[in-house]
């Protein structure tokens, strides 16, 4: 009788301990939990003739696509299997899939080709002391910022910023990308416009589009197109003022710069 009852017990336990299995298999290829994003890193942003990008998410049965274009990846974009040595600028998108999972979040990195190094500069708006930076060749450093305010790449600013570069020769200019940090939850937003004027001539602008309500923390840039033969270029960044929908609103927002490129 002991041993009868030994038995069933073991075949009862087994078989609830298999169906729980089974339901928790079940559940897992039925879920709607998402994957996490994959974690993207770079030694550099700034390429001066390569930079090594490698992207992980630990996990059994994960494959990694990836774009190159700006498009979001899809499970017919290309296979991330090692790391990419990548010459060429541009926005690298990269998303995890798995056959019982949802597709994760995109991660991405942008890469800019190293630029011209202006041979002098002169800034006619200081950066705030609070926020110095390394000094005022902070945006001519080809050193990219992280996505914290306090790190030291940052050159923070509370109210427009005007600059004049000189390159000391004719050089042949296609853009300017300048490299920002938007914290809407630390008040720092995208210059509201950046003006610049050529050789004391010609002149363009590019307008930056505004946040919609919520909160953002990213990093991002503006490109101005030249498109000239330069010797010297006044840049005007207009500071932005705080949106309706932000506590601050009417206030002045914070502007935070890392690099500015001539390609």
């Amino acid at each position: 009788m002991k041993k009868l009852l030994v038995v069933f017990c073991c075949c009862f336990l087994f078989n609830c301990s298999e169906k729980k299995e089974q339901a928790s298999t079940s559940f897992l290829k039925n879920n709607t939990l998402e994957l996490a994003p994959p974690r993207v890193v770079a030694p550099s942003t700034i390429i001066d003739s390569i930079v090594t990008v490698n992207a992980e998410l630990k996990m059994e049965g994960v494959t990694i696509r990836y774009t190159y274009n700006g498009e979001e990846p899809t499970e017919n974009s290309m296979l991330y299997q090692n790391s990419l040595e990548l010459s060429k600028e541009g926005k690298y998108k990269f998303k995890a899939f798995h056959q019982d999972w949802k597709p994760s979040a995109t991660s991405e990195i942008e890469l800019f080709k190293k630029g011209i190094k202006p041979q002098a500069f002169l800034f006619k708006t200081e950066a705030s002391k609070v926020y110095p930076g390394i000094g005022k060749g902070t945006l001519f450093n080809n050193k990219k910022a992280s996505l914290a305010f306090k790190d030291i790449q940052w050159l923070g600013y509370d109210t427009t910023t005007v600059a004049v570069v000189d390159f000391k020769t004719s050089v042949a200019i296609k853009k300017i990308t300048i490299g920002y940090l938007v914290d809407t939850k630390s008040w720092i937003f995208p210059p509201e416009k950046v003006s610049v004027i050529i050789n004391e001539e010609d002149s363009v602008s590019v307008v930056i589009p505004k946040f919609k309500e919520g909160e953002y923390k990213r990093l991002n840039s503006v490109k101005i197109p030249i498109n000239k033969v330069v010797e010297t270029l006044k840049i005007k960044v207009v500071n932005s003022r705080l949106p309706d929908w932000h506590p601050g609103a009417s206030n002045g927002a914070w502007l935070f710069m890392d690099e500015w490129i001539f390609n």
